[in-house]
């Protein structure tokens, strides 16, 4: 199990819908997920039974033989079950050859106790099974709809779970939410290995693999799970609808997938003194076996078409009324209306953080821009509707069209421009621009005029240097020199040594001109001397 994704997941898990509440909308485990992935009957008689406890061990003892002894303290609260150590030692030795039918029937029952107890129904602890699924397999014969109650039992310990309520762990089948979320979301996916084949029962459709073999061979996460947890958690932020995979299973489909929430307003805190589920559950149970017999008499059920449109509204309504971003923003909302110290944006925790930590939160960064790109496009379509309605639109567009420019510039430095910021002087709002041209020749010498410098002036750089290229590289040995007919160029001697190429006539005539220069230069500083 990736104890980090896991993690990061269950803190979207919000109780009062039973949902995880992402970018991309809202997503749940339903039965076709326990169907396919578990292969556990969504059919059957709903697994509501009495759980007193009273006389457990005595129970216990008809069925299997024995029970765990009880505590020497009478006043010690001791859970009604038996721990997984006590169970390996009393029976996980192999019968003996030539058992009686009891004894096959007592080891089968503990056997099948021991399995659902550490895979459908774990506590959050991890050390106990429950006395209660021990009842559940008193007749062996009788068909439970095992995969619904163990979706009921994984959505209460995610309930309890998201609000730390329980021992600080997690029970339920994290097998079922690992596959899951492997299926559908990239965060926390592992690498599958080559795929082995499956070694039992082929061609018996009772004994064919589930979809949760797919990952049987996957690479494990060995990374330290703190960092991987902000990495996941940021991961999740910025996770949208198209990077989804909403159809893992193809087209299958089932009308029973949203039976498993039986009871979303049920507290188990405060309601311990109510045992007898049968009487206090009868409501639900009598909906669940008419659901059940109307998908047996449904036959054929056409698939509804996604409609995009419907989809983008609800997610336009759920990003609004709902929270999906779980990193701390990096900056304060008011941060684009005054200009940026960045000495001030340096003490920030976002990156304070950065400095300190290993890795950099780029998804803080992002929700801060997205959000920012938003409220500046929705003022955009507010002045736009303005403007139509008033007679003289320039000035105040020209006062938004300015402001929204500074906005997207600090946005800009924020993420690491540092460009100049042009300074508005009372002078330059006034000039009227009558049109384009005097507008596309006018703001590169306004922009030089109103931009702020700092304390040290950055002279502008001169012709840049000459990069060397491959044919250089080439004639490394010998200097290429392109001449033009018209204005033939001039070699120094040093050239003509470097080349080994004799001069021109005309190159000789320039020469003995530079040296008779030279001679009457230095003998006129001679006479002056």
């Amino acid at each position: 199990m990736n104890a980090a994704s896991l993690t990061a997941l269950v803190n979207r898990w919000r109780p009062e819908t039973h949902t995880f509440h992402l970018r991309a909308g809202e997503m749940t485990l339903i039965l076709q997920d326990v169907s396919m992935i578990l292969g556990l009957p969504i059919q059957g008689e709903p697994l509501c039974m009495n759980t007193a406890s009273d006389g457990w061990r005595g129970q216990m003892e008809d069925l299997i033989g024995m029970a765990p002894p009880a505590p020497e303290d009478p006043k010690e609260r001791t859970p009604s079950g038996a721990a997984f150590s006590w169970i390996r030692t009393n029976f996980g030795e192999l019968l003996p050859e030539g058992a009686n039918e009891d004894s096959i029937k007592t080891y089968t029952r503990v056997y099948l106790w021991y399995m659902i107890s550490r895979t459908l129904f774990a506590d959050s602890g991890g050390k106990l099974a429950h006395w209660c699924w021990l009842k559940a397999l008193t007749v062996l014969e009788r068909r439970w709809s095992w995969g619904t109650a163990a979706l009921a039992y994984l959505y209460r310990q995610l309930d309890e779970a998201c609000r730390r309520t329980g021992s600080g762990g997690i029970g339920g089948c994290l097998l079922l939410l690992s596959v899951w979320s492997w299926d559908r979301l990239s965060v926390g996916r592992p690498r599958i290995l080559t795929a082995r084949p499956w070694p039992h029962y082929r061609h018996n459709l009772d004994r064919e693999p589930t979809w949760a073999y797919l990952w049987d061979n996957v690479s494990e996460m060995t990374s330290d799970p703190n960092i991987m947890y902000r990495h996941y958690t940021e991961e999740l932020d910025t996770l949208t609808a198209e990077q989804v995979d909403w159809e893992p299973y193809g087209t299958y489909y089932h009308i029973g997938a949203g039976m498993a929430d039986l009871n979303p307003k049920l507290d188990r805190q405060r309601q311990r003194k109510i045992t007898d589920w049968p009487v206090h559950h009868r409501g639900h149970v009598t909906a669940f076996q008419h659901c059940l017999e109307a998908v047996r008499n449904a036959g054929h059920v056409e698939i509804v078409p996604h409609d995009l449109a419907a989809f983008n509204n609800y997610l336009q309504w759920f990003h609004q009324s709902t929270r999906i971003e779980l990193v701390k923003p990096a900056y304060d909302d008011q941060i684009l209306d005054d200009p940026i110290e960045f000495d001030e944006v340096a003490q920030s925790q976002h990156d304070i953080y950065a400095r300190r930590g290993r890795s950099t939160s780029i998804s803080s960064e992002l929700n801060f821009v997205r959000s920012e790109i938003q409220k500046t496009a929705e003022e955009c379509e507010v002045v736009w509707d303005q403007s139509h309605r008033d007679e003289k639109p320039i000035g105040p567009m020209r006062n938004f069209i300015k402001n929204t420019a500074r906005k997207m510039r600090r946005l800009a430095n924020l993420l690491g421009c540092r460009d100049t910021e042009i300074a508005a002087t009372s002078s330059s709002e006034e000039v009227q621009i009558p049109d384009d041209t005097i507008l596309s020749q006018g703001i590169a010498s306004q922009r030089k005029k109103q931009a702020t410098r700092s304390a040290y002036q950055l002279k502008p750089r001169g012709n840049a240097p000459k990069r060397y290229t491959p044919d250089d590289y080439v004639n490394r040995g010998k200097k290429v020199v392109i001449e033009e007919d018209e204005t033939p160029p001039r070699r120094s001697t040093l050239r003509k040594m470097r080349n080994d190429e004799p001069l021109s006539s005309e190159e000789e005539e320039e020469e003995e001109e530079q040296q008779e220069q030279q001679q009457q230069s230095s003998s006129k500083k001679r006479r002056k001397g």
